[in-house]
């Protein structure tokens, strides 16, 4: 898992604090109107981006995805999924005391929130399932093109 916790922690955790960092949950869910605001200027909506920090090869992909309708609807789809049928799942999950059977690995950039949101990311998952391994990646959210090696020797070590 790079960067959350389960749906149904999140919201149960869900505050001002989270409300003024993570708004876009809640926009991205609703219908349509968070594609007519991304791309009516994706460059703005999504704030500067350092070509230097991603890699120019994935600053280019990511240039390419915002700009491109059906791909920003796909990433809204996430949002919108996560606030409906996924956090009806995590909460009956909960409920019947079901948890993620296999090995975990949760992963979370240092320069991002989650930290300082949920405190200890591996003690929220373990909340979720058994068997957890934790691992904070020297990046902003976007991990794998911000630290493409060290999220790499992450998972290489993981699934070893």
């Amino acid at each position: 898992m790079l960067d959350c916790v389960p749906i149904a922690e999140a919201l149960a955790r869900a505050d001002a604090r989270f409300a003024q960092k993570w708004f876009h949950w809640f926009f991205f869910a609703q219908p349509d109107k968070p594609e007519h605001a991304i791309l009516a200027d994706p460059e703005r909506w999504y704030g500067p981006q350092d070509p230097e920090s991603m890699g120019p090869e994935n600053w280019v992909d990511w240039q390419r995805a915002i700009n491109d309708p059906a791909t920003v609807r796909a990433m809204l789809e996430d949002y919108r999924a996560g606030l409906g049928i996924d956090r009806v799942n995590d909460e009956a999950d909960r409920a019947a005391g079901k948890k993620v059977e296999c090995p975990v690995l949760a992963a979370w950039s240092e320069c991002d929130d989650m930290a300082e949101l949920y405190g200890d990311v591996v003690a929220v998952w373990k909340e979720w399932a058994d068997d957890v391994r934790g691992a904070s990646i020297a990046s902003g959210h976007h991990m794998a093109e911000e630290a493409p090696e060290q999220v790499a020797e992450t998972l290489r070590a993981f699934f070893s």
